[in-house]
């Protein structure tokens, strides 16, 4: 138990560093959202719904198990959990731990052969470390302590850790069978085995047991060698070695292209992962690299460890914490996704001032970009999701990454609206316009007269006009792509004047409320489907039927399962890897507008509405449709 609760403080730990640089703060918040009564206690149900809550899931009765454990009275103070999980370095166990190891193995053996008891009061504790400080030995033991006893296999486990299988096979041998396959000097290795059986009172060692002593040598600095048959079952996936690996050559071919193929790349990766655990197969990672014709031959990774090894070192990350710190009002360790693109000032950085792009082409680059690496329906970015960007962000430009990021992320304050003016307390027939006093006594330009007296200047007519300022929009909208149109409508919280407007704000197109009045019926209101008809215009009939005959032929319509069927396959300039992201993330989006776990019909066609729209070459859409779906 004292192993798995280890893991489970760890992982905690490690999850919520993820989360935010604010740990412990984003851990008593995620408990004070569940304690409704404000009493500093959860119980079982709520301490659950907290993990989840951080990104642990574990299994019902592990989970109970690590409850009844931390909780009193049925109830878990979480302000007790919470300084108890964040223990400094010198905490009792660490402090143990790092004395036993020093002292060599000899010390710790002979320390297991006065254990004669499974479980001890504080007297009889104190006595085997009667050699260390008594504060410590006191701490240790309230770390295990349940109801004034301690049982002594939970603090032996503690002490060696998490054990790593030894790669050979063994079924039930006896002690002259595991020395006759050890390597080298056997008289010590028997004596250790000898104490190690006693403590564990057996005669025969299963293959736990045997990993488990295999690993305390290990740690005593003794590497064994064994001579055996080795596992198939316990050896685990060669974990990969950094050092036997020159990844220069892959990181220079996606750093040419910018951070959007590094990102692909790790969005492939993710996708070729089909059990969702962080770890790929062997032919899992070669799959994914083939296309990016790299020779070396690698073993199972960590998705996340390869990734950070790909983009190389990094060294400004308190710069990256700053920067968010200062987006990060409320401490909470997540920013809104809308407040982190309004803090993007476009207009600051270098290459704009320099005029090599114009300020609208630096905001659509960094909104391609993050959109692709941000997760699909988070509203929030948090601080581990931002700190990997600037990390790609530095992999692709080291030399003026400090510069770059300073200058262009500034949080600007939402400007406090006036409840009072002058103006309001004028005379009567005083106006409230300001007055230009500099030109106020100058002739009027020919622009200022059309102006004044309602003249337009093309000839056109009011309807006309309207006509003109509808096109205008539709053309944004074509402008921003499927993915733009989806992200619109995953903003309309409600299809009335003012959530169609903030939708179509969103994504920075500006309509004026009339052309929204246009749009919605007699009761101000309009349906979603509705709504894209409106805007979208019809849906040709051939294309229509085209999107409908694929339908019919999916093999499954479960959400999860089209994801794996779809077949990328190269069009219009995009490689296959770049259609197979495309695709997940705007159909990912698009689904979370439906709450089903299965792809309705309606579903299917709207979704290919919105792309028909974008896409006016016939071909290109045909395409698109029959390749993914075997038409």
């Amino acid at each position: 138990m004292a192993e798995s609760r280890a893991q489970f403080e760890s992982e905690l730990k490690k999850r919520l560093s993820l989360k935010s640089p604010h740990e412990e703060q984003t851990l008593l918040k995620s408990f004070q959202y569940y304690d409704l009564k404000q009493s500093n206690v959860v119980n079982q149900q709520q301490f659950e719904a907290v993990l989840e809550k951080v990104g642990i899931t574990l299994p019902k009765d592990q989970i109970t198990s690590l409850f009844k454990y931390y909780q009193q009275n049925g109830q878990l103070n979480y302000k007790s959990f919470i300084q108890r999980v964040y223990q400094s370095p010198e905490s009792a166990v660490f402090y143990f731990q790092k004395k036993m190891w020093e002292n060599g193995l000899d010390l710790f053996f002979d320390w297991l052969e006065q254990l004669n008891c499974k479980e001890y009061n504080y007297a009889q504790f104190k006595y085997l470390f009667y050699q260390y400080p008594e504060e410590k030995v006191r701490a240790l033991f309230q770390y295990f302590n349940q109801n004034n006893l301690v049982r002594i296999e939970e603090v032996v486990e503690a002490f060696r850790g998490v054990v790593k299988p030894s790669g050979f096979k063994v079924d039930s041998f006896n002690i002259d069978q595991i020395i006759d396959m050890f390597k080298g000097d056997k008289t010590k290795i028997r004596k250790y085995l000898q104490s190690y059986m006693r403590f564990k009172n057996i005669k025969l060692l299963s293959q736990s047991q045997f990993d488990e002593f295999n690993h305390i040598l290990e740690l005593g600095n003794i590497k064994a060698q064994w001579l055996g048959e080795r596992s198939t079952i316990y050896t685990p996936i060669r974990k990969l070695d950094f050092n036997e690996l020159d990844l220069t050559e892959l990181r220079s071919a996606l750093v040419k292209k910018g951070p959007k193929a590094l990102i692909n790349l790790k969005k492939l990766l993710i996708q070729a992962d089909d059990d969702q655990d962080g770890y790929l197969t062997e032919k899992q990672v070669q799959k994914v690299l083939r296309d990016y014709r790299f020779p070396q031959q690698i073993g199972g990774v960590n998705i996340q460890d390869f990734f950070i090894e790909l983009l190389g070192p990094f060294d400004q990350p308190n710069i990256v914490k700053q920067i968010f710190e200062q987006m990060d009002i409320d401490m909470d360790g997540v920013i809104p996704y809308q407040l982190l693109k309004q803090c993007y000032q476009a207009r600051n950085h270098p290459d704009v001032k320099k005029q090599l792009k114009s300020e609208t082409e630096q905001l659509a680059e960094f909104l391609d970009s993050y959109d692709a690496h941000h997760k699909m329906g988070s509203k929030n970015v948090t601080f581990a999701e931002f700190y990997e960007y600037c990390h790609i962000l530095y992999a692709c430009q080291p030399e003026q990454f400090e510069n770059n990021l300073i200058n262009v992320f500034t949080y600007v304050r939402p400007p406090q609206q006036q409840t009072t003016s002058v103006a309001q307390y004028a005379p009567f027939g005083t106006s409230a316009e300001k007055t230009d006093y500099s030109t106020a006594l100058r002739p009027l330009s020919s622009q200022q007269i059309q102006k004044q007296q309602n003249i337009n200047p093309a000839g056109l007519t009011y309807a006309q006009q309207q006509l003109q300022k509808i096109d205008n929009v539709l053309e944004k909208l074509k402008s921003k792509g499927y993915r733009g149109i989806i992200y619109m409508l995953r903003n309309i919280m409600r299809y009335d004047a003012q959530g169609i407007y903030v939708g179509f704000n969103s994504i920075r197109v500006q309509v004026n409320q009339q052309y929204i009045r246009q749009i919605l019926n007699q009761k101000n209101e309009i349906s979603m489907k509705a709504f894209l008809e409106k805007i979208l215009g019809e849906f040709q009939n051939w294309r229509l039927n085209l999107v409908q005959m694929a339908y019919r032929k999916l093999q499954s319509t479960n959400f999860e399962d089209m994801k794996k069927n779809f077949l990328a396959r190269p069009r219009q300039k995009m490689s296959d890897d770049e259609v197979l992201i495309d695709f997940l993330d705007t159909f990912d989006s698009h689904h979370q507008l439906f709450n089903s776990n299965n792809v309705s019909q309606e579903e299917f066609e709207q979704y290919y509405h919105i792309m028909s729209f974008c896409v006016t070459d016939d071909r290109e859409f045909e395409v698109a449709v029959k390749s993914g779906w075997m038409v």
